[in-house]
């Protein structure tokens, strides 16, 4: 087997024995829990779903959504989902390397014929693993007490929400990526999770904050209201306010989130999934390079550093 399997299937392993699994999937299984059931007479009693417009000004996405039981879950509980996943990420990768040369393992690691890159390879696969169970495991547990209760699920909002776990198991990445990265920059396991888990939480809940401030200035002086150079003065911070959440992974999985369980108003259902994913194809695309450059930088690091 492959050196990288390896190292990946014993952090699995050593991962799921650990006090830390056991926190991370009662901390989910409660959060999903309690967002069911605060709302679950609300979603027994509702009627014929209807097509709702969305406004998640905090990531700077705005659209409408068929409102099913499932997807009127999924968007109440977009702030926790986002930051949750966020910081789960980027707490797994905050200690993933510096840790490992911190007790010396790492060296007696590459005692053995094991290459550096199939380390950092093996460790990235093994917490990508973890991940993926986890939101997986929660996504059944959520069905699974959905039915429970009696709230009515049907076929085609069970499946655009595994789409939707998918992508949070890629936007979970994206953290665990930049928190590597991290890991691979500082010598404390310590300071380097502080940093990962702080940008996390910047980026969930303060950035959309302060893109709101900043996109207005950017445009220059307000002219007069209700005047044509304020109507193009607002056009210049909306397209400031997009060029700023732009750069934001939070915004791409919102976006994609709102694509998935987007609605059409005219046959009041879900837009067709080929149409979703061609409008989110961007979303997705940064989603990816977002994922990608952090761990460049996090490979080549590992690979030229010093490990005494």
């Amino acid at each position: 087997m492959n050196p990288a399997w390896n190292i990946a299937l014993k952090e699995v392993y050593t991962s799921v024995k650990s006090r830390r699994f056991v926190i991370i999937i009662g901390f989910y299984l409660l959060i999903f829990a309690l967002a069911v059931y605060s709302i679950k007479d609300y979603l027994i009693r509702m009627g014929v779903p209807q097509v709702e417009s969305n406004n998640l000004f905090l990531w700077g996405v705005t659209g409408e959504a068929y409102m099913t039981p499932l997807a009127m879950l999924f968007m109440i509980n977009m702030s926790i989902i986002t930051v949750i996943g966020a910081i789960l990420g980027a707490a797994l990768g905050g200690d993933a390397i510096n840790r490992e040369i911190e007790t010396g393992t790492a060296k007696v690691l590459l005692g053995h014929p094991v290459y550096r890159d199939e380390v950092i390879n093996g460790k990235f696969l093994g917490m990508g693993i973890l991940i993926a169970v986890t939101n997986l495991v929660v996504y059944i547990a959520i069905i699974a007490v959905m039915m429970i209760l009696g709230i009515p699920i049907d076929g085609d909002s069970v499946l655009r929400g595994f789409l939707v776990m998918l992508v949070t198991i890629l936007y979970t990445l994206v953290f665990l990526s930049i928190g590597l990265m991290f890991s691979t920059f500082f010598k404390k396991p310590e300071a380097s999770t502080f940093v990962a888990s702080g940008l996390a939480i910047f980026l969930t809940v303060f950035y959309g904050i302060i893109v709101g401030v900043i996109a207005p200035k950017l445009a220059g002086p307000e002219p007069p209201w209700g005047t044509s150079a304020h109507r193009m003065w607002q056009e210049t911070v909306n397209t400031w306010m997009a060029r700023l959440h732009f750069l934001n992974p939070a915004h791409h999985y919102v976006q994609l989130v709102q694509h998935i369980f987007g609605g059409d108003k005219f046959f009041n259902y879900y837009v067709s999934l080929r149409d979703s994913f061609t409008y989110g194809f961007n979303n997705l695309a940064m989603l990816f390079v977002m994922l990608l450059l952090p761990f460049a930088f996090a490979y080549v690091r590992f690979l030229t550093s010093d490990l005494r």
